[in-house]
């Protein structure tokens, strides 16, 4: 094994015997004994993280863990080679590869936790390897692409008690949020009757292409990006282009979410978190036709709750959940029009309403006008990041937000955005065993198939 900092990983022979066994087995078969290695982290000792996506929002998760007295990062892993420039200064030391599955490979003992940056299509098949593995793990949102994974990585949390897992969620740790959270928990303004959520639209800019877009058209790869590693798990490559890599792959149906995946779990969580509520039972989005390559836009998303007792004022719940900037009529819910123009979670309430913007801003409002003196809960700050940290090493602290609910959280941004694909349609989801029971098109693109090699591992 080769343990020179500052250059990528030779072509040993270690790491050939594992990329030809993981074309000829399949991940699964490779990791299926890994999870006897654990990571031994305690108060005494540092956790060693092992990250994979360097730049982009790869930053945002070492610049909130900087700082911490215990934490230092092991290796790093990207498929662009111009993204090691922004760790050279403050991680001399460590290592750096292109091919996530060599860490997995020759470097097992060197790090005992991972942090999944990377484009969504990517997170299951990485963070089932790590938790197979018995890694400590932080992945971004949504927490998967397809639904199916929903169940592969509640099968892996399962199989791999112990280990201590976080979701790209921070918002939820903002002052206003967590107070939000403890209103609606305790049925401040009554228990919920509904909920709207509504986000801005896709448009050609930093993270999106316009809905409904085509394929770009291909460009030559630099030589910098390992363009292969990049596609991993899809059977059909994407082309290479900067309307792709490295933001721009959001807006695409085999690689990210659109709008309504990309910040569902930013804009739900707290209705989970305050109410703890099931799956779905069923989803339809309207939208001025279907998805194609491309994510749609104008969409508007119904999703039903059943089967929540007494937690709502109904023995359902709804939850409107639109893009593009559409709101609900503030007058048909006996509301004068909020201030609040931008992406934002209303939750309806038998005595009130409550408006939560992603920064942790609110209004409040009782009997249809707005409230300037509601007390606020007072709540315990927590970090995000570091709160993440401390938990692998052993000192417990509450996390928001573990994979358990993250998994939850992202069932219906997924739900709202496959139902895309068939604009109008009412879908029965039955959330136990993953399958729409009224609609066998739909179940067709609930999964992934895998390009050998890249699956996630066999679990147990």
């Amino acid at each position: 094994m080769n343990s020179t900092p500052n250059s990528e990983v030779p072509a040993s022979s270690s790491r050939r015997g594992f990329l030809k066994s993981a074309t000829a087995l399949g991940a699964g078969a490779l990791f299926s004994n890994a999870a006897t290695v654990r990571a031994t982290t305690n108060k005494n000792s540092r956790l060693r993280i092992f990250q994979i996506g360097v730049s982009g929002i790869g930053a945002m998760q070492r610049k909130g863990l900087k700082g911490h007295p215990m934490v230092e990062f092991a290796g790093f892993c990207d498929i662009d080679k111009t993204a090691f420039a922004a760790i050279e200064k403050d991680h001399p030391d460590a290592w750096r590869i292109s091919d996530y599955r060599e860490a997995f490979a020759d470097r097992l003992d060197q790090f005992d936790a991972v942090i999944v940056d990377v484009p969504d299509f990517h997170h299951c098949p990485m963070m089932v390897t790590a938790l197979e593995n018995g890694k400590h793990a932080y992945g971004q949102k949504p927490l998967v692409q397809q639904l199916d994974e929903l169940h592969t990585i509640r099968k892996a949390l399962a199989a791999n008690p112990g280990l201590y897992t976080q979701m790209g969620n921070q918002r939820a740790c903002f002052e206003g949020r967590m107070q939000a959270v403890e209103m609606l928990k305790n049925n401040q303004l009554g228990r919920p009757i509904e909920a709207h959520i509504w986000t801005g639209g896709m448009s050609y800019g930093t993270y999106f292409v316009e809905p409904w877009s085509e394929l770009p058209e291909a460009k030559p790869v630099p030589d910098t990006v390992s363009w292969d590693l990049w596609n991993g798990p899809l059977t059909e490559p994407m082309p290479y282009s900067e309307d792709i890599h490295p933001r721009r792959w959001r807006s695409y149906w085999e690689t990210g979410g659109g709008m309504l995946a990309d910040w569902g779990c930013h804009l739900i969580d707290v209705l989970y978190f305050a109410y703890d509520l099931p799956s779905p039972s069923a989803v339809q989005t309207n939208t001025p036709k279907p998805a194609g390559v491309c994510h749609s836009g104008h969409n508007e998303s119904t999703l039903t709750y059943t089967g929540v007792g007494d937690r709502c004022a109904k023995d359902h719940f709804v939850l409107h959940y639109n893009d593009s900037g559409i709101r609900p009529s503030f007058a048909a819910l006996g509301l004068p029009v909020s201030k609040i123009t931008g992406t934002c979670t209303m939750v309806v309430c038998e005595d009130g309403a409550l408006l939560l913007e992603p920064s942790g801003n609110m209004e409040i409002y009782r009997k249809g006008k707005l409230v300037e003196n509601e007390p606020l809960p007072k709540v315990e700050p927590r970090d995000h990041w570091k709160d993440w940290a401390d938990c692998c090493l052993g000192n417990e602290k509450p996390l928001w937000t573990p994979w358990d609910i993250g998994s939850r959280i992202t069932e219906p941004a997924l739900l709202a955005t496959k139902a895309t694909r068939f604009p109008g349609q009412e879908l029965h989801w039955d959330g136990e065993n993953y399958r729409f029971t009224n609609h066998e098109p739909a179940n067709q693109i609930l999964s992934r198939h895998y390009r050998e090699g890249f699956a996630p591992p066999k679990i147990g």
